[in-house]
């Protein structure tokens, strides 16, 4: 009795020292950033809703915010709460597998799931509702299961039910699956009840449905007497369904081909959606440089398993429940039984909900995993009960063990070898990448010298990390994060005048948006035109090196432009090859006039390989007149994988011929320097009273950057000097 007490508390202290050489490295700007500021809100005794929108429901958010009132928030504080969850996840499963296999293979268990929570980064490596929801969720899971290891205890059912409505109060789809499998597992009960009983599977489902119900309700009062139910329903219950219906989010990649290298898996947005997170933040270039990846399908295959491979597995163990069914009639196989249809309908319902429901990638659907590697233990058990078997097995686990548990190891000395700077700053206490620890600190510097402490600091479209880090709210509840569905109507415009309201004259912008969504002029035109009308670049935050994060601070214009814009409709575009010969091109393809950051641009498609794009504007040059521009590279390329060096030259064509007035190369890859807008004025009063034709020409290294959202001048305008 002893060893089974003692055991689970040794497995929870093993995987406590386990996530110590790691667990406060790294850092997520939003994912992060969003629940730290939440709890932060929370803990300073704000309502949510009111402050801050939010699509999931915040029982996550009180827990941390309870932790902030309890100690000094910070990042570090929630990163312990996090290496306690995952050490009592992985205790309570091993109480769970204990019951089901032999003394070693429990032990393997806690190995496999020390396996999962590497690869499943950065989920219960930050704080986050999916994996509170899961701990919580798993709670309710064992509570369930000793209801149906008692003589019809209902207390134990009562008691599944209150922390299933706790763990819906986390996360609600999650919830939803887990419901969904307990009231599943309590239909097998009821179908196969014990010998000499009989099970009514309504009442049941009663007990355990009525108790969510009321951590439902009584939430719902919690809400109503902060003034924001409504907020809350249309929040957490109507916007996701709307997101869905409004926004095409995008899909998984195809299961074919499946043996074959597969182009939707080797762009930007494909590493990043469907390769392990691990891998790009600890080993990027050894991976994408490595044979293995560059010569076979194994990484594309071996991704394509991991999304799909689910439906096959249910399928096998759900026949394998079936093909057993035998064992509920037989009172010492009944309980293992029992076990392992909970974890599997858990699995299965979890995993249904993650494929099912946006955003469609690895990580929502393998950090769901820890349900189907528990039973594959089960079944290692199961199938390996015979010394032959057990040897030819080693045989082969043996050595893919010492492979995939090596390079595990070798990726957590990566990404603590690759994030030794400690963020210091009173809400840090982390370690991060060199960079991230200069720009977090200069950001937080910047943000609280330039802003009161009960001044509202705007930072769009996502960082809500800076906001909990500088000690500063947003100016509206919908603009810590900016989605590309608006949460209520009309946001847009009403960030831009509570930015307005605030008096605020400094704007955060962060550029480095995720690659699976649309461009934020894009989704939110009114926002980023009122931006681009009201705010000019007054620094930008970016270091040496390949990195994450792209972040400017915009200072409030006070001044109009002097000059008059030129218009590009009557321009000509063309391409001009290595040799000179020149080619009049499709303006929509060549040529968009449009806005960037964060001012009106002529955005011109550079060519590469020698030759120019170029855009001729006939222009009759009045007395005293000087040209103003700018030139520069979308921040979207600033970091590329294979980086290109951009061209541009303005030049001036006239009866006296052609001269060049101005000409730079913007290496903004390799050159931290290069990146922004690079103001220019040249004089045109060698050309007073003539006609001439301007020039502006971009050029790119690689045809990588061959793409209207590479080089761009700023709108042109003509000034003259008073008379």
């Amino acid at each position: 009795m002893l060893k089974r007490r003692v055991e689970p508390a040794l497995v929870a202290g093993l995987t406590f020292l386990f996530q110590l050489p790691f667990f406060d490295r790294w850092y997520s700007a939003m994912d992060e950033g969003h629940m730290l500021q939440f709890a932060d809100i929370v803990a300073h005794g704000d309502v949510l809703y009111r402050e801050a929108t939010s699509y999931p429901l915040p029982g996550a958010f009180y827990l941390l915010a309870l932790v902030f009132r309890l100690g000094e928030p910070s990042i570090l504080l929630s990163r312990w709460v996090v290496v306690v969850e995952f050490s009592l996840f992985v205790a309570l499963l091993f109480v769970l597998l204990r019951g089901m296999v032999r003394p070693g293979f429990s032990w393997a268990g806690v190995a496999v799931l020390w396996l999962y929570r590497i690869w499943v980064f950065p989920h219960w490596q930050i704080y986050n509702y999916t994996t509170t929801s899961f701990l919580v969720l798993l709670v309710a899971l064992m509570l369930l299961i000793r209801f149906l290891e008692s003589k019809d205890d209902r207390r134990w059912l009562v008691a599944a039910g209150v922390a299933l409505g706790l763990g819906i109060f986390c996360k609600q789809d999650h919830g939803a699956g887990a419901m969904a499998a307990m009231l599943f597992v309590l239909a097998v009960h009821a179908a196969w009840p014990p010998a000499g009983s009989k099970v009514s599977f309504l009442r049941l489902s009663v007990w355990l449905v009525l108790p969510a119900a009321g951590v439902g309700a009584a939430a719902a009062l919690h809400f109503l007497q902060q003034g924001v139910l409504g907020d809350v329903v249309r929040m957490t219950v109507l916007n996701p369904f709307t997101a869905m219906a409004s926004y095409e989010f995008p899909p998984f990649p195809g299961l074919l081909p499946l043996f074959r290298q597969d182009p939707a898996l080797r762009d930007g947005a494909g590493i990043l959606s469907y390769l392990p997170s691990m891998l790009f933040t600890a080993d990027m270039g050894a991976v994408i440089n490595s044979w293995l990846y560059q010569k076979t399908s194994v990484v594309d295959t071996t991704a394509k398993a991991i999304i799909y491979g689910p439906w096959l597995f249910i399928l096998v163990a759900g026949l394998r429940l079936w093909r057993r069914r035998g064992c509920l009639g037989e009172s010492d196989r009944r309980a293992p039984y029992l076990r392992e249809a909970s974890l599997l309908a858990f699995g299965a319902f979890v995993f249904v909900m993650a494929f099912l429901r946006p955003p469609h990638d690895y990580l929502h659907v393998a950090v769901g995993y820890w349900g189907f590697l528990t039973l594959c233990v089960v079944y290692g058990d199961s199938i390996l009960r015979t010394r032959r078997r057990l040897l030819a097995a080693s045989v082969l686990l043996i050595p893919a063990t010492l492979v995939v548990g090596g390079y595990s190891i070798t990726l957590i000395a990566k990404l603590r070898d690759s994030h030794p700077e400690l963020v210091a700053l009173d809400r840090g206490g982390i370690r991060v990448r060199p960079n991230d620890a200069a720009m977090l600190r200069d950001l937080a510097t910047f943000a609280r010298e330039r802003t009161r402490p009960d001044e509202p600091l705007a930072v769009l479209p996502y960082f809500p990390m800076l906001h909990f880090l500088a000690e500063r709210r947003a100016p509206h509840r919908t603009s810590y994060i900016v989605w590309p569905v608006e949460e209520i109507p009309g946001r847009d415009q009403l960030i831009l005048d509570a930015i307005d309201a605030s008096g605020s004259d400094l704007v955060i912008y962060h550029f480095t948006q995720f690659l699976a969504f649309p461009l934020v002029q894009d989704y939110a035109p009114t926002l980023f035109e009122g931006l681009v009308e009201d705010f000019e670049i007054e620094r930008v935050f970016t270091y040496e090196g390949w990195g994450n994060q792209r972040i400017a601070a915009l200072r409030r214009t006070r001044e109009p432009e002097p000059g008059r814009p030129l218009s590009s409709e009557g321009a000509v575009v063309w391409t001009e090859a290595a040799e000179g010969a020149r080619r009049t091109g499709e303006r929509n393809e060549l040529l968009d006039a449009t806005v960037w950051p964060f001012r009106p641009a002529w955005a011109l498609r550079p060519t590469a390989g020698g030759g120019r794009t170029g855009l001729s504007l006939d222009l009759d040059v009045p007395a005293g007149a000087r040209l103003r521009t700018a030139v520069g590279v979308h921040p979207r390329f600033w970091f590329k994988f294979r980086p290109t060096s951009l061209d541009f030259e303005l030049a001036v064509q006239s009866v006296a011929g052609r001269r060049v007035l101005y000409h730079r190369t913007l290496d903004p890859h390799r050159q931290p320097a290069d990146r922004g807008w690079f103001e220019l004025e040249v004089s045109l009063s060698d050309y007073a009273g003539q006609s001439v034709t301007l020039e502006l020409t971009t050029a790119t290294e690689t045809a990588l950057g061959e793409t209207l959202l590479t080089t761009a001048w700023a709108e042109p305008r003509l000034v003259t000097d008073e008379p």
